[in-house]
């Protein structure tokens, strides 16, 4: 079973390190294992210990570079060394450092190669920064090595000094903070118990990224530097059985060699020291680097078990990001016919979008989200064509009149409506009978009641504009990338939606002139209607008289007869002037109606769809491409200095993270 295990292991550990050489890891979390600890905390010894290979740890000498520890069992001892230059580098030094890769077989070879890698990474010459983001890579194989793969960071700076500048504390602080945050990182936590742990930046770092302690362990080192019994050494032995610092994966207790302790036997001196020690008190497996090299191998082997499925998924996220990105940039757009070849594309795809928009075709996955219903063009257009005809309907009449009594100031009765109807007919009196209406009375009066009409079809015009303009920067968001978009709106398309608004309020203004000048209709319904309200009002009247006579005693008699005439009369020969008035009204009441439909057919079709919406997709098509002069197309699909390089780092991306996609499915 463990046979079974350390071969799962050796392949999964495989897996990662090869993700991390293929350069994934500066695109996506990847599970592996970091010591963090401040300054001299013991981390280069503890490295040494885990790896059994010697690192630099003097009193005097500090990492100053990130070190990738690779360690494979393995029949044969082979130690291999390789650079991996940081993002800041220039392209040649990247070149440099990627060349040096070196294999030795001796622990002397190691430490010399070692110097040589620091002095590769300039930190050796004169003047030269104390740390560097270049990453040293080292892969050690042999017979008693645990199958794990470890990240020493360089050691957390209280303060500058004249050996290690503000720029130092920040360049160092920024690194560790950085592998620290991956959600997929287990941190080392190393801490010594020469100095007070409260003090000591890396618990505070850890406790920030990882509240709740679930993917920490911490490790004291130098627990010989306390003296047995006193307060010191018990606050470290409670610090160890995770009662001070609580962490998820709890603590463990290595005694490393010190400085010019090099002869002793590290494993042996450890071993006595735990035995004899108050330490002993703690459990086996909490103590010696023997154990934690068993408990480091489980931990990290667990959590990239754990954590694979979801690294594939951001694997595969991440190529169908690139891919979409590198298909909003295109490709690269050197010549003018380059440029002018990336337009056709991209505006033959901008006219689907808008045609298929237009037609309420939703089937493109531009239109897929739910939560972005105003990409449906043709269901927002029309939704706010029901919201229009519905606003004229009952906000379109200048009062609304009530028969009866009115309760409301901007409601007038109809027999006050019509009183001003018959005040303003005085004051236009032309050549009419007495008792005829003035024929263009009817269209004052329409013109005075229908007022409200232009400002609620203006309102409906500029709504749809707008939600036409916030497609049109949808789509081509959608489609291509800010600088494009922001240069096809700016040159071509915001002037051409500008002059298309400009177009729709003069088709307005031609529809309301209609309705300012005489009303003029063929249609029945005018008739109609006309005719229907002229018989209600006369049957009002009559209703009116027979209520009058039959109020003296509730019955009918011959004698009744002459009474009821009369009052019929009184009715029927009125003030001429309110006959007139009353018939004017009625007219414009019957013309209103017939009117109010065909403007709320008209404004839609004529001007919202014929102007703003059915041309959108001719407004950027292969067509108008061609009829572009040159200046326009450069102005549009040059491209700057900056989106060369962004295509260069998309597609490098891409290209790391497709190869990270065949590694996991070859495991």
């Amino acid at each position: 079973m463990d046979g079974l295990r350390t071969a799962e292991q050796i392949q999964l550990l495989d897996l990662v390190d090869s993700l991390r050489a293929e350069g994934l890891s500066e695109f996506t979390a990847l599970p592996q294992l970091i010591v963090c600890g401040d300054q001299s905390s013991g981390k280069s010894s503890l490295l040494e210990a885990i790896s059994g290979v010697p690192f630099p740890r003097k009193d005097n000498l500090c990492t100053r570079f990130a070190t990738e520890v690779i360690l494979r069992r393995a029949s044969g001892s082979e130690i291999k060394v390789s650079l991996v230059p940081g993002k800041g580098r220039s392209s040649a030094d990247q070149g440099r450092l990627w060349q040096f890769r070196h294999e030795v077989t001796s622990l002397e070879d190691f430490v010399t190669l070692f110097e040589q890698a620091k002095d590769a990474m300039g930190l050796l010459s004169v003047g030269a920064n104390a740390f560097t983001e270049d990453i040293l890579r080292v892969e050690i194989s042999g017979p008693t090595q645990p199958q794990l793969t470890i990240v020493d960071l360089p050691g957390l700076i209280h303060s500058h000094n004249k050996h290690q500048t503000e720029h130092d504390v920040e360049l160092v602080t920024n690194l560790v903070a950085k592998y620290m945050a991956n959600p997929r990182s287990i941190i080392l936590a190393v801490v010594s118990a020469k100095n007070d742990f409260p003090n000591q930046i890396v618990l505070k770092r850890a406790r920030e990224v990882d509240p709740q302690g679930l993917r920490t362990l911490g490790v004291i080192t130098k627990p010989d530097q306390l003296v047995g019994g006193s307060d010191g050494e018990k606050i470290f032995l409670s610090l160890a059985r995770n009662e001070q610092v609580e962490f998820n994966l709890g603590w463990h207790v290595v005694r490393n060699l010190d400085s010019g302790d090099e002869n002793q036997d590290r494993d042996a001196t450890e071993k006595q020291f735990l035995a004899e020690s108050n330490f002993r008190s703690l459990p086996a497996a909490n103590l010696g680097i023997t154990h934690l090299r068993q408990r480091l191998s489980i931990v990290l082997f667990e959590q990239i078990k754990a954590e694979l499925p979801r690294l594939i998924e951001d694997i595969e996220t991440g190529i169908s990001s690139c891919r979409n990105s590198l298909e909003k940039l295109g490709p690269a757009r050197v010549t003018l016919d380059d440029q002018k070849r990336f337009l056709v594309d991209l505006s033959g795809d901008f006219q689907s979008l808008c045609d298929a928009a237009t037609k309420g075709d939703y089937e493109n996955e531009f239109f897929a989200d739910q939560s972005l219903f105003d990409r449906r063009l043709s269901a927002m257009i029309a939704n706010r064509g029901v919201e229009f005809g519905e606003e004229i309907r009952t906000e379109g009449a200048r009062w609304k009149v009530v028969e009866g009594v009115s309760k409301k100031k901007n409601q007038p009765t109809r027999a006050e409506a019509v009183e001003e109807v018959r005040k303003l007919l005085k004051k236009s009196r032309g050549r009419e009978l007495p008792g005829l209406p003035n024929p263009l009375l009817v269209g004052e009066v329409f013109r005075e009641y229908s007022q409200p009409w232009e400002g609620l079809a203006r309102q409906y015009i500029e709504d749809v504009w707008n939600t036409t303009k916030n497609f049109v920067e949808q789509a081509l968001q959608h489609l291509t990338d800010a600088t494009v978009s922001d240069a096809l709106l700016r040159h071509l398309l915001d002037p051409i939606m500008d002059q298309r608004l400009t177009l729709a309020y003069a088709k307005l203004d031609e529809l309301m002139a209609v309705h300012k000048e005489h009303p003029e209709t063929r249609n029945h319904d005018f008739i109609d209607r006309y005719n229907s309200l002229q018989r209600k009002q006369s049957e009002a009247k009559t209703t009116k008289a027979l209520e009058e006579a039959f109020k003296r005693n509730g019955e009918m008699s011959a004698e009744d007869i002459p009474h009821l005439l009369m009052l019929l009369r009184r009715n029927t020969e009125a003030d001429l002037d309110l006959v007139a008035a009353e018939s004017t009204f009625n007219a414009m009441e019957a013309f209103y109606k017939v009117a109010i439909k065909l403007f709320i057919d008209n404004v839609p079709n004529l001007v919202v769809r014929a102007i703003i919406a059915s041309r959108l997709p001719t407004m950027f098509c292969p067509k108008s491409v061609y009829e572009m002069s040159p200046d326009l197309v450069k102005k549009i699909a040059s491209e700057t200095e900056d989106k060369t390089i962004r295509r260069k780092e998309i597609g490098d991306k891409l290209m790391a993270l497709e190869a990270g996609n065949d590694l996991c499915k070859q495991y």
